[in-house]
């Protein structure tokens, strides 16, 4: 077991605060800042998980924020990725190694048989129907440190934050940190977000001096009130809309696991920095092996010493400085072996180690690493020859360069470009108003990257309209006499010897010897052999692995990678758990501003999706029948509500909907639909024109919050439109019933008699003196007026209606009459009556489709689909009498399923149960037929009736 190091200054444990937590019979002492890792690899503990297909032993390789293994069950909750853990009292961690005798260890010795998509080749796995079933479930149960799902004791919370900036900095390190200072200075909000608990980057660990600096830009930053600070949060998402979604890890102390933060800035800079890329040799995946900077974050942050004796290989000059740090912490360096010339490498802190004794191999590298379980020893041999000396270490610390993290930077629709001269690939044409700085773009020299930060900052803001010139003609200045950073290694193809176990992907077992094979079959595209060879799709989704991948194939396949662009990274960067991306536990529902005046009157509320509406006020049957006799008041508010204006208003309403605006006249009202592009209906609603080019329409609720977005989605860049959410700004009552227009009359002086304000016409009024937008419908099958007004005026004239038509008999109604009144005319409902794959005619909305709209989203399929037969479609269908069918109940013919109900009520008015069903042809299915439904275990029949059920003709709307 080792102990820790002396105190540093660059310490993040707390020696003062050990933490207790429970290793499967186990109690380890950590301390304070530890990860669980880290915590175990102090406990003596090192190796950590199993490898994916051979069950080979793994260990602590990397600590930084791409570290997706070792996977351990932590608190019930498994793969979960212990190197970004931190430790917390009382914590139960759990190993995910196979117990007892793990016969899958054999895969290791019988790679030869496993070679790649080898149960695709061997017949006798798909030709025999038995023989399959068994070989697919010992498969399925085959792959290592896999966690079995399990109900948790206890529910984790989550957390939702919405943070608002206009600049937003990934990555706490000097360029970093002086891109957030500069935003401060500037006078904006800035939000920098950094994966560590801890400020500084790459610095951080590399020594007093680095941190001397780091404290001294990080103290400049606190000062700051404009800046807000997000450690130990990983921005794990970029969507195209801007959208950043930041995920953190929080502190043992707090009530949630995590916390996912929601950024949407106007300006972002990238300086996430660059990472350690694995050495390729033969068993390369062993205990024992592990990145530079992984021991650097071992002695400087955890105080923690990586090894008794320990090789180090590369060929960048930050081996050297390696070398250095495991020689001040008490590890025996039994040497260096540098890849490059003499020449090439020379540097001071070569020249320091030779002084100290230190043998330094140049042109060598790690051929082979010996041990099973851990690391026994390594065989170092020069470029380009197979023999090599033995060198007896317990930890092999290599790496072949840098890699930059540019995946984030990758998804704001930047380039990933490879660098011919580094040997790196970068992110590069990132769009207006995004930067890359410091490691990320390759830079070494720490006063290039602070002055980079600092330029990509000024870069990113010239997009909100600040001018920066000065800071950036500074910046720049620097830049041209900084010292030139130096090319990363070559991958040492030339060592010679079998490339068996050389792992490409250490996720998922994928060796060099695998991609050959990808090769020698047939696969001639990057993107075919990935897959093929399941190469980086493993838990670190190629952040360790794809440099090499690629590296690999461009000198195997030269030409292949010629042709060849890489693919934009798609979000998530790093795996994401369910809870975090559903955001919080607690429930806020939304109300309507009338929610508080229909409870005080004894409104009933229900759920229903975000919001909370009353479902009646103690009769729902009785006020449905209201509806029929007198007048009924009535919350419509969450139906969607939008202004559409500008002189392309009409192309965009009419690509989205089945009817176009055009012929929009005089004060008509229009109802129409919208599909996507299969043809399925998705939204029904009406819209009016205000003005020239003007326009406001309505949509269902449920359709309402992604209105926007599908509006964006099909608009073109040079149209000159704007569209404007007005669903919470703007309340909908709705006065329904045959004496709705006497009602109403007492409040207002517009003319609204029946010739003024026809059916399915609407007029600008003032109803108690509120302006209001007056909308003659029939949706309910009565006399029908949707008043739309103001929120703020909503409760005043609730009241106010209600109080000139207490003589008349008005009372307040909620949903549930809005849905035995709407069933009573036969109303589908998408999104209820008509699921994501019920098309525009099997839902009966074809009648609102306007073949001549040329240009309609789904317009194609529409014209593909016509005549074809129905796969399902909407049906009405009727009982006599009171019958306790509920939505979901099966419609069958015998054993058969034919579909089910989608809506049904007893209408108090038709003295009948009525409803739709979802129904696919069958003799039965025409008017006349028979519906059979299952109830209770039994079938019952009921009538394939026409609808409306109630007023066919539609004259009580038309009074």
């Amino acid at each position: 077991m080792n102990g820790r190091l002396p105190e540093r200054p660059t310490n993040i444990v707390d020696r003062s605060r050990p933490v207790n937590f429970q290793f499967g019979d186990r109690t380890i002492q950590a301390l304070t800042g530890d990860t669980v890792a880290t915590a175990l690899f102090a406990a003596g503990v090192r190796v950590m998980a199993g490898s994916f297909k051979y069950h080979r032993p793994r260990g602590l390789m990397e600590l930084g924020v791409h570290a997706a293994e070792p996977l351990m069950a932590v608190d019930g909750r498994y793969n979960t990725r212990i190197a970004r853990v931190p430790v917390a009292e009382g914590m139960k961690v759990q190993s995910q190694l196979k117990t007892g005798l793990d016969i899958f260890k054999l895969a290791d010795k019988a790679a030869g048989a496993m070679q790649v998509g080898f149960y695709y080749k061997n017949s006798s796995f798909y030709k025999s129907k038995t023989v399959w079933n068994k070989a697919r479930e010992m498969m399925r149960s085959a792959p290592g440190n896999l966690g079995e799902i399990k109900p948790l004791n206890t529910r984790p919370h989550y957390d939702e934050v919405n943070l608002a900036s206009e600049l937003i900095v990934i990555g706490g390190g000097l360029a970093g940190l002086e891109a957030a200072l500069l935003g401060a200075q500037a006078g904006i909000r800035v939000v920098l977000v950094e994966a560590e608990p801890w400020l500084g980057g790459y610095e951080a660990f590399q020594g007093v001096e680095g941190l001397t600096l780091i404290r001294e830009l990080s103290e400049r930053l606190t000062r700051c009130d404009n800046v807000t600070v997000l450690t130990g949060t990983t921005a794990a998402m970029l969507y195209p809309d801007g959208l950043f979604v930041c995920v953190q890890t929080c502190a043992p102390a707090e009530p949630f696991l995590e916390r996912s933060f929601l950024i949407r800035p106007q300006a972002a800079v990238f300086a996430t920095g660059a990472m350690d890329r694995p050495l390729m040799f033969e068993n390369n995946d062993r205990p024992g092996v592990m990145f530079p900077q992984t021991v650097q974050r071992l002695i400087h942050l955890y105080a923690l010493k990586p090894a008794e004796r320990a090789l180090v290989s590369g060929g960048d000059q930050a081996i050297y400085k390696t070398a250095l740090d495991l020689l001040d912490s008490g590890v025996e360096v039994a040497g260096v072996a540098d890849c490059r010339s003499a020449e090439v490498g020379a540097c001071s802190w070569r020249e320091m180690l030779k002084d100290k004794g230190v043998p330094v191999w140049t042109e060598s590298t790690v051929r082979e690493a010996q041990g099973k379980s851990r690391i026994t020893g390594a065989v170092v041999a020069e470029i380009g020859r197979s023999q090599g000396r033995t060198v007896k270490v317990d930890a092999i610390v290599a790496s072949s360069g840098r890699t930059p993290l540019f995946k984030l930077a990758a998804q704001s629709a930047g380039e990933v470009v490879y660098d011919k001269h580094l040997g790196i690939h970068l992110a590069r044409n990132l769009p207006p108003g995004h930067a890359a700085a410091g490691r990320i773009n390759g830079l070494e020299d720490q006063a290039a990257i602070r002055a980079d930060g600092r330029l990509a900052a000024a870069q990113a803001l010239a997009v909100i309209g600040l001018d920066l010139k000065q800071e950036q003609d500074a910046a720049r200045t620097i830049l041209r006499n900084a010292p030139a950073s130096q090319p990363n290694p070559p991958q040492m193809r030339a060592v010679a010897g079998a490339n068996r176990r050389r792992f490409i992907c250490i996720g998922n077992d994928v060796t060099e010897k695998d991609i050959d094979q990808a090769l020698e079959e047939g696969f001639n595209h990057l993107e075919m052999i990935k897959r093929y060879s399941t190469a980086t799709m493993g838990p670190e989704q190629g952040s360790l692995s794809q440099a090499n991948f690629l590296d690999y194939l461009a000198w195997k396949s030269p030409e292949l990678m010629g042709s060849q662009q890489i693919n934009t990274p798609r979000p998530p960067l790093i795996g994401v758990s369910m809870g975090v991306m559903a955001g919080a536990h607690h429930d806020i529902p939304k109300t309507t501003p009338l929610h508080e005046f229909q409870m005080s009157a004894g409104g009933r509320p229900v759920r229903t999706g975000p919001w909370l509406r009353i479902d009646h006020f103690g009769d729902p049957e009785g006020e449905s029948l209201v509806v029929h006799e007198a007048a009924a008041l009535i919350d419509v508010s969450t139906l969607g509500k939008f202004r559409l204006f500008g002189p392309d208003a009409r192309k965009l309403y009419d690509r989205i909907n089945t009817r176009p605006v055009t012929g929009l006249k005089d004060n008509r009202i229009k109802y129409t639909a919208a599909c996507n592009e299969e043809g399925v209906v998705i939204d029904d609603g009406l819209i009016i024109r205000l003005a020239e080019d003007d326009f406001y329409f309505t949509t269902s609720t449920a359709r309402a919050p992604s209105v926007v977005a599908w509006y964006q989605r099909w608009m073109e860049k040079d149209w000159r439109v704007w569209l404007v959410n007005l669903t919470e700004a703007r309340a909908g009552l709705n006065l329904v019933g045959p004496l709705a227009r006497d009602i109403l009359s007492r409040l207002t002086s517009a003319d609204i008699s029946n010739k003024a304000l026809p059916f399915m016409y609407w007029q600008a009024a003032e109803v108690a003196g509120v302006p209001c937008y007056l909308l003659r419908l029939g949706f309910l099958g009565e006399l029908s007026y949707e008043i739309h007004c103001p929120s703020s005026q909503a409760g005043y004239l609730w009241e106010a209606i209600l109080e000139a038509g207490r003589s008349s008999g008005l009372k307040q109604a909620g949903l549930a009459t809005q849905f035995i009144c709407r069933l009573e005319k036969g109303h589908v409902l998408p999104g209820l009556d008509a699921d994501g794959n019920t098309t525009m005619f099997e839902a009966h909305f074809d009648w609102l489709w306007d073949r001549g709209n040329t240009d309609m989203v789904g317009g194609p399929m529409l014209r593909l689909l016509e005549g074809q037969p129905f796969k399902g479609r909407v049906i009405a269908f009727a009982l006599e009498g009171r019958v306790g069918l509920i939505d979901g109940h099966l419609v069958v013919k015998g054993p058969e399923r034919l579909g089910h109900i989608t809506s049904v009520r007893y209408s108090p008015k038709l003295k009948q149960t009525i409803g739709l069903a979802l129904v696919k042809p069958h003799e039965d299915f025409h008017p006349g037929g028979r519906v059979m439904l299952w109830l209770n275990g039994e079938e019952i029949e009921a009538r394939f009736v026409d609808k409306p059920f109630h007023d066919p003709e539609g004259g009580r709307m038309r009074i």
